[in-house]
């Protein structure tokens, strides 16, 4: 079984024109990872500055602020920034600033100074400072909820509230880092369409080549073929999705330490201010390998869609056509997955997609309503495409089986003739 692995890796996916696009999409992916990092990360709706000459003084100072102040959150530091934030705005508020440039400044003029300090550390600070008494409030609602919809016979929104209680307790930050850099990888996405070009690539001709080569017929004749075909063309796709999405992520991990830093990777993942609602309670470390091994189910899942259509066709361009319509297809209804729509919901959870969008499903608590029950739809999403993946498998199996009759049906009127 390993040899016959061997063989299908080597056969499909060890192509030239595979690695090389590989070697490609390597470079291009690193390429627009720095280009979002000098150009200043539009995609953070202008959170970072570009990193250029212009604002070299800004992204030193920038620098040096962080290497003061990352860590353990303490009075100190809370007292500096503060006074540092009262001291630029009572300036701003009664234009009693010079609009020269000054050297004894953060970024060279004091309306850059009280922009620079604002943005970047007083509110991230003042966030953290009081999460703790925020998600406590939160709590206390949700006490207050179980109560009132106990009373009423509601028992989805009296599990919901219960599960507020049970994962929001206890809650508190103590530490602070540059926590947007990580919620713009989580947020990075253009390496999900690199590996979605890759698995094109190197499944969709998997089956299509068996026929070409006239070796199906061979692999078929026999219940021993039969079985291997099935499991070791799917055990291979599976290796190969997982070789492409951890060896992306890790790429996208190093380029990211690399220009940004990334400091802070055991902070808790509700450090992120657009995380603070989130029903896990993990690090930002630990979130990421959730995205990975997330995004190494959703991409099997459709890799088994690319097989099914790779075994239904003679010609290799039918499977291209229809595995592509089915990726625009399945990224528009993942699009859902923060809806409120019944329909728009289901779409969500049937598409494999939705478990690419991590950082959506977890940044809020999204519910599903089953029997009046509360129920997290990250977890309804996983358990679905999981049952997905089964269908789908033993689908393949039979359209393999289905196949294999078909031919011995042959094999036996051409002995009869």
């Amino acid at each position: 079984m390993i040899r016959l692995t061997y063989f299908e890796i080597r056969k499909n996916y060890l192509r030239g024109y595979v690695v090389i696009a590989l070697l490609v999409f390597l470079l291009l992916n690193i390429f627009i990872i720095y280009k979002n990092y000098v150009s200043g990360d539009s995609n953070t709706l202008g959170y970072n500055l570009p990193h250029s000459a212009k604002y070299e003084k800004w992204w030193n100072s920038y620098d040096d602020m962080h290497d003061k102040l990352s860590g353990k959150l303490t009075m100190d530091k809370v007292r500096f920034v503060v006074d540092e934030y009262n001291r630029l705005i009572a300036m701003v508020s009664d234009r009693s600033y010079s609009t020269e440039e000054q050297e004894d400044t953060y970024t060279g003029y004091i309306w850059g100074d009280y922009v620079f300090i604002t943005k970047y550390f007083y509110r991230p600070m003042k966030y953290i400072s009081t999460y703790e008494s925020a998600i406590k409030q939160v709590i206390k609602n949700a006490e207050d909820n179980i109560e009132f919809y106990s009373q009423s016979g509601n028992n989805f929104d009296k599990t919901k509230n219960q599960f507020i209680k049970e994962h929001y307790s206890e809650r508190k930050v103590s530490v602070f880092y540059n926590s947007k850099v990580w919620d713009i990888l989580f947020k990075y996405s253009f390496s999900d369409l690199l590996i979605i070009l890759l698995m094109f690539l190197g499944i969709v001709p998997i089956f299509v080549n068996e026929k070409v080569s006239k070796m199906e017929p061979l692999i078929l004749s026999s219940r021993k073929g039969r079985i291997n075909m099935s499991f070791v063309k799917v055990f291979s796709v599976l290796l190969y999705i997982v070789f492409l999405v951890s060896f992306f992520s890790s790429i996208n991990f190093l380029v990211f330490k690399l220009l940004y830093g990334l400091s802070g990777i055991e902070m808790p993942i509700y450090a992120i201010e657009a995380f603070q609602y989130t029903p896990l309670n993990c690090s930002v470390g630990m979130f990421y390998v959730l995205q990975i091994l997330l995004k190494a189910l959703g991409f099997f899942v459709f890799g088994m869609w690319i097989c099914i259509i790779s075994a239904l066709f003679q010609r290799v361009i039918y499977p291209y056509l229809i595995s592509a319509l089915s990726m625009v297809v399945g990224i528009y209804a993942s699009g859902y997955v923060a809806s409120i729509e019944t329909i728009k919901t289901i779409l969500a959870l049937i598409s494999p997609f939705t478990l690419l969008s991590s950082n959506r499903l977890f940044n809020e608590l999204l519910a599903v309503n089953i029997r009046d029950i509360f129920y997290l739809r990250a977890h309804v999403a996983i358990i679905i495409q999981v049952c997905i993946m089964v269908f789908l498998y033993f689908l393949i199996y039979t359209l393999i089986s289905t196949k294999s009759l078909g031919i011995k049906k042959k094999l036996f009127m051409k002995v009869g003739v």
